[in-house]
C-alpha cells in the first residue's frame, strides 16, 4: 500500500493518506453509519473522506470537502472504499441470500450482570 494514495470527486483528484490514531476514533463510529438513504449517512462518508484528505494536507477542512462541485454517488462509494483501504477496513458486498452481520445480543452471566454474546 502506498503511503499516499488519490480520490476522485467531481471529476478532480484529491490526496488522501493513511490516518492517525486519532483520526481513526473518529472514522470508526462513521463507517457504523454509512448510507446514502440518511443524511446522517452521507455526513459519516463525508467525514471519512474529509479526514483522510485532511491527513494528506492539514490545510484541508471539511468546509472545503463539503463545497466540492459535481460528486456522483459512484465517485463517493469508490472514495469511502479507497480510505477504508487505508484503514484496513476489508469492504465487501454481502452476496445474494447471506444474511447480513447483526449487533451482538446481551446475555446475561451466572453473577447476573450483562455481557455482549460475541
Amino acid at each position: 500500500m502506498n503511503k499516499d494514495e488519490t480520490i476522485t470527486l467531481g471529476g478532480q483528484e484529491f490526496p488522501v493518506a493513511p490516518l492517525t490514531l486519532g483520526q481513526l476514533r473518529q472514522a470508526g463510529p462513521a463507517f457504523t453509519r454509512i448510507g446514502i438513504d440518511t443524511p446522517e449517512g452521507m455526513g459519516a462518508q463525508s467525514t471519512i473522506i474529509y479526514l483522510a484528505m485532511h491527513a494528506a494536507n492539514p490545510k484541508v477542512t471539511a468546509a472545503d470537502v463539503d463545497s466540492i462541485v459535481g460528486v456522483t454517488f459512484p465517485e463517493l462509494k469508490k472514495a469511502v472504499e479507497v480510505v477504508a483501504k487505508l484503514m484496513g477496513v476489508e469492504m465487501r458486498a454481502v452476496e445474494p441470500g447471506e444474511a447480513k452481520p447483526v449487533e451482538p445480543a446481551a446475555s446475561k452471566t451466572s453473577n447476573g450482570s450483562t455481557s455482549m454474546a460475541a
